[in-house]
C-alpha cells in the first residue's frame, strides 16, 4: 500500500483515509490560494484527495503528477471500473484505461505509470476523456493555434492533434504570457487539478479567439533588462535564454541555460526577473506588485520558471555574496546539482562558487533564509 502520494481517483478504495477529504481541511490550502477554488470543486466530486504524512492528509499543492495518478483522476471521472487487483495500487487503473482505449499500451507502458506525465501526454488524455464523455470540440483553427504557440516545434507528433485541440478549447493552454506551451514540461497537483476540472466543467476553460491568424507583435526576440531601472511594457516577462542583462557597471551579460543544473542564468552573477509587475487583487482594489529580490510572485502572469515550475507563490531569492537571483525550484535544483560534496570545516566557511556556507554539519544554500540568516550571524560575531 502506498502511504506518500495517492490521488483523489482511489481514495474510494481507502488508500488514503477512507474518505473524502474536503479542500478546507487540507492544512496546506488555504481560502486566498488561487488554487483553493478548483481543489475544493474536485474534492466535493470525490476526484481528488490528499497525500497522507504522519497521520495529517495534505494536498501537496506544488508536488508533481505522475502518469498513475492522472490516469486515475481521469478513470474516476469516466466512472471506469478499476477493481482488478494487481501487485500496484494503479494496475486496474491503467487496465481500464487500455481497455476503454484512454491509452493504448504503447503509448504507456506499465513501466511509465510512477513517472511524472507531461504536458502533451496530459493534453491527450484531457481531450480523449472529453470525446468520450459525449462532448464535440472544436478543431477548425489548427493552423492558426499552431502558429499562436512559439515552441510548437517542440511538440511530439503523437501528440501534436491533441495539443492543438486542447489549446484551442482551452483546456490546457500556454506557461507565461506568450503561449509557450513547454511539451515535456509537467504540472504541479494543483495545476493538474485546473485540467482536470476543465474535463469536467467546460465554464471553466479559457476562453481564446483562435478565428483570425495570431498577430506578430509578441516580443519573442531578446530583450534588453537593465539592473535598477523599471522594466518597460514590452519587455515585462520572464527572461530567457538570449536576452541581455546591463549591469549597474555597464557590464553586458548574455543570459545562458546552464549545461549542468538546466537554470538559466546560473554562474553569471545575474537577477534578470527582479522588476517584473503583476496585479494583485480584484477590480478597482487591484494593486500592482512590483517583484524584488527576496519576495514573491503571488500570481503565474509570467508562467514558468527554467525548471518548467510554476513562479505563482514562488519566492525570487537573491544570493547576497554574488547578486545572482533564482526561482525557488531554480535554486532546489542547483542545490542538488553543485552542493559541495566535501564537509566544510568551520562554521561559515563559504563555498568555492560562493553559493554555499557551512553550518556545522551542512551546505546551506546562501540564497536561502536560512543562508541569509547564517551569514549575517556570522559576520556579526567574528
Amino acid at each position: 500500500m502506498r502511504t506518500k502520494k495517492i490521488t483523489a481517483a482511489i481514495a474510494a478504495a481507502a488508500l488514503v483515509t477512507g474518505t473524502i477529504a474536503s479542500a478546507a481541511t487540507f492544512p496546506d490550502v488555504k481560502s486566498g490560494d488561487w488554487y483553493y477554488d478548483t481543489v475544493t470543486a474536485m474534492t466535493n466530486k470525490g476526484l481528488f484527495a490528499g497525500i497522507e504524512e504522519n497521520g495529517t492528509v495534505y494536498f501537496k499543492p506544488e508536488s508533481t503528477m505522475t502518469h498513475a495518478e492522472f490516469i486515475a483522476v481521469v478513470d474516476r471521472i469516466l466512472n471506469l471500473d478499476t477493481s482488478i487487483k494487481g501487485e500496484t495500487w494503479w494496475y486496474g487503473v491503467y487496465h481500464a484505461a487500455v481497455d476503454t482505449n484512454l491509452i493504448t499500451s504503447g503509448e504507456m507502458s506499465e513501466t511509465d505509470m510512477d513517472k511524472d506525465i507531461t504536458r502533451q501526454e496530459m493534453a491527450m488524455i484531457a481531450v480523449r476523456a472529453i470525446e468520450k464523455r459525449g462532448e464535440t470540440l472544436s478543431k477548425q483553427y489548427a493552423d492558426n493555434v499552431q502558429a499562436s504557440i512559439p515552441d510548437n516545434q517542440k511538440i511530439d507528433s503523437r501528440y501534436r492533434d491533441f495539443v492543438l485541440t486542447a489549446y484551442e478549447n482551452g483546456i490546457l493552454c500556454g506557461v507565461d504570457d506568450i503561449g509557450t506551451f513547454d511539451p515535456d514540461g509537467t504540472l504541479t497537483r494543483a495545476a493538474a487539478a485546473t485540467v482536470l476540472n476543465r474535463i469536467t466543467e467546460p465554464s471553466t476553460r479559457e476562453n481564446r479567439d483562435f478565428s483570425q491568424p495570431p498577430d506578430t507583435l509578441h516580443n519573442y526576440n531578446p530583450i534588453t533588462i537593465y539592473e535598477g531601472q523599471p522594466r518597460t511594457e514590452e519587455n515585462m516577462r520572464l527572461a530567457r535564454e538570449g536576452d541581455i542583462y546591463v549591469k549597474a557597471d555597464g557590464t553586458r551579460v548574455v543570459l545562458k541555460t546552464d549545461e549542468l543544473t538546466g537554470v538559466l542564468g546560473y554562474g553569471q552573477g545575474v537577477a534578470p526577473d527582479i522588476g517584473l509587475t503583476e496585479m494583485v487583487g480584484q477590480g478597482k482594489a487591484a494593486t500592482p506588485h512590483t517583484l524584488v529580490a527576496n519576495d514573491r510572485m503571488v500570481t503565474n502572469k509570467y508562467g514558468n520558471d527554467s525548471t518548467g515550475s510554476w513562479t505563482a507563490a514562488s519566492f525570487y531569492n537573491v544570493n547576497p555574496l554574488t547578486g545572482e537571483g533564482h526561482w525557488d525550484k531554480e535554486w532546489s535544483v542547483i542545490a542538488i546539482k553543485t552542493r559541495p560534496k566535501a564537509r566544510g570545516t568551520v562554521l561559515g566557511e563559504i563555498s568555492e562558487d560562493k553559493n554555499f556556507i557551512w553550518d556545522d554539519d551542512v551546505w546551506v544554500c546562501l540564497a536561502s533564509n536560512n543562508g541569509h540568516s547564517l551569514l549575517e550571524y556570522v559576520n556579526t560575531h567574528q
